[in-house]
């Protein structure tokens, strides 16, 4: 980047890449065990109450979404297939995924339950600018089918 008051590249300029990640309870399940022929959901019981914690594609797209009451979606998607909430597989498979991308840059952080960090100050020209660099990082997360937004 370069400094707008003497021209020069600053090199104190942080540049990150942020990648949220939809899917992760669902791509969890699906790259650890069979993906259920059906649409899916993982459930919570909240504050009394059974609701979905999170849910696959398929769910979302016939209308159901997080922290909606069981109930509820049941009387929407009757044949709605259903697992328990598991926040400590999720965590531990956020970290896993944290670790294959040091492959781009050594610095990389959990960001929340759903959310990757990447400092890829001077690392963004090893594959061709930012852009190439979201776009690997896509490519390689998309042929694992993990849903990725950066």
């Amino acid at each position: 980047m370069t400094d707008k008051l003497s021209g020069q590249v600053s090199k104190d300029r942080r540049r990150y890449l942020a990648l949220f990640l939809p899917f992760l309870q669902a791509d969890r399940l699906c790259a650890t065990s069979a993906r259920p022929d059906r649409a899916f959901a993982f459930v919570e019981k909240q504050r009394g109450a059974l609701r979905l914690a999170a849910v696959d594609p398929q769910a979302m797209a016939l209308g159901l979404t997080p922290n909606l009451n069981l109930a509820d979606a049941r009387a929407r998607l009757p044949e709605l297939v259903l697992f328990d909430h598991d926040p400590a597989a999720d965590a531990r498979w956020l970290e896993r995924l944290a670790d294959g991308c040091e492959r781009y840059t050594p610095m990389v952080a959990v960001d929340g339950v759903d959310g990757l960090v990447l400092d890829i100050t001077g690392c963004a020209h090893l594959f061709g600018g930012e852009a190439g660099l979201a776009a690997d990082v896509e490519q390689r997360f998309g042929r694992a089918g993990i849903a990725v937004r950066s």
